[in-house]
């Protein structure tokens, strides 16, 4: 029969420091949000293109057309990675001033991985999302697009060719 009571805590092959358990689950958080921003990374880059013929006016007059070409770039936004950053600081300041055992450290520890892997997922799948949602013809027509701040960076150029 399991008796309910305080739970332990696997040290494993680390030293005999109390904060032992607290550095590798560290560690492990540090490695997760590397792996998150990296996904962010992956998830955060495209570009769509497209080109059309638009009318023209020559010197002379004549009517002529150009191929207008736009191309949209997305980078991954900075403040992303401020923002995974944040979270990993600030979820080491709460330890270092609440945490008054090394279960509840460790589950601030936790805590702040699923915070960062969600922040890089959702920011990720948005900007992506917003990136296959833009009307690819209104970029040569003209129009409005909106940018997905803060999620990602996008860039807009646009050429003229005769």
């Amino acid at each position: 029969m399991r008796t309910m009571g305080t739970p332990t805590v696997d040290t494993g092959e680390l030293s005999r420091l109390p904060a032992g358990p607290i550095l590798v689950r560290l560690r492990r958080v540090l490695i997760t949000t590397a792996g998150a921003a990296a996904v962010y990374t992956l998830l955060g880059t495209g570009s769509i293109g497209t080109c059309a013929d638009t009318p023209g006016s020559a010197a002379g007059g004549s009517g002529t057309t150009q191929v207008t070409c736009a191309n949209l770039v997305m980078h991954p936004s900075w403040i992303v990675y401020a923002a995974l950053a944040a979270i990993l600081f600030v979820a080491i300041g709460r330890i270092a001033r609440r945490a008054s055992s090394v279960p509840e450290a460790l589950r601030m520890l936790d805590r702040a991985a699923i915070v960062a892997v969600a922040v890089a997922v959702v920011s990720g799948l948005i900007g992506m999302a917003w990136l296959f949602l833009v009307p690819v013809h209104s970029l040569t027509e003209g129009g409005t697009i909106v940018f997905p701040f803060p999620f990602s960076a996008p860039e807009l150029t646009i050429t003229h060719n005769p």
